[in-house]
């Protein structure tokens, strides 16, 4: 299993589309299947990148489980 903090990979504010689409990249590109994406003091996350990250999610090949998200994005990606 590999363990992504969201804050140091990425951000503590998750805006762009182009973030998302180089998160998932990474991670496709990772020869392990099981990801932990961990959103522990992550400010901010925009509209532009949730609709991206749903997409994405519904893509990817791997198995990712998230930890520590904001109520709002785990309502949109799992609603």
């Amino acid at each position: 299993m590999i363990y992504v903090l969201m804050r140091k990979e990425i951000s503590k504010y998750l805006v762009t589309k182009i973030s998302c689409d180089y998160l998932f990249d990474r991670m496709n590109n990772l020869n392990e299947n099981e990801i932990k994406l961990d959103f522990t003091l992550v400010y901010y996350i925009s509209n532009e990148f949730m609709k991206e990250y749903k997409i994405n999610k519904n893509s990817c090949k791997k198995n990712i489980t998230e930890v520590n998200m904001p109520l709002n994005f785990k309502n949109f990606i799992y609603n």
